[in-house]
């Protein structure tokens, strides 16, 4: 059982360097040392049931998919339809956002988010978990 942010498995799909840089300098510093990076959500489907993540943290738009097929296609599989899953995006319209929320996200972070958010992000995840 997990007991502290510091012992989550988070798989981030994110395509730009520069967001997997930022995301995972906040992640290290809020004490998350294992995180896996893969930039396609297709690969990250692939990857997943191998990595078994603790939370899948994505942005919306990937280069092959969106976040919002990246989870319903989670939802759909056996083994990762429990797996809680972040968005993290500039997306604001509702016509966009709703069906992530409909599949159950657990967080919908801003670009750009402040560290508190995602710390009560990952608070919440252990709490799911």
């Amino acid at each position: 059982m997990l007991t502290s942010i510091r012992n989550l498995l988070i798989l981030l799909v994110e395509p730009s360097q520069t967001q997997q840089r930022v995301i995972k300098d906040h992640l290290r510093h809020l004490g998350v040392n294992n995180i896996d990076i893969i930039p396609k959500g297709k690969q990250a489907l692939e990857a997943m049931p191998t990595l078994q993540p603790d939370l899948v943290i994505s942005s919306m738009y990937l280069p092959d998919s969106t976040g919002t097929e990246l989870i319903q296609k989670m939802r759909l599989h056996n083994g990762l339809k429990n797996i809680p899953f972040m968005l993290i995006s500039n997306e604001t319209n509702f016509r966009y956002l709703d069906p992530i929320r409909q599949a159950g996200v657990i967080a919908i972070l801003p670009k750009p988010f402040q560290i508190t958010q995602l710390e009560n992000a990952l608070a919440t995840t252990l709490d799911f978990i």
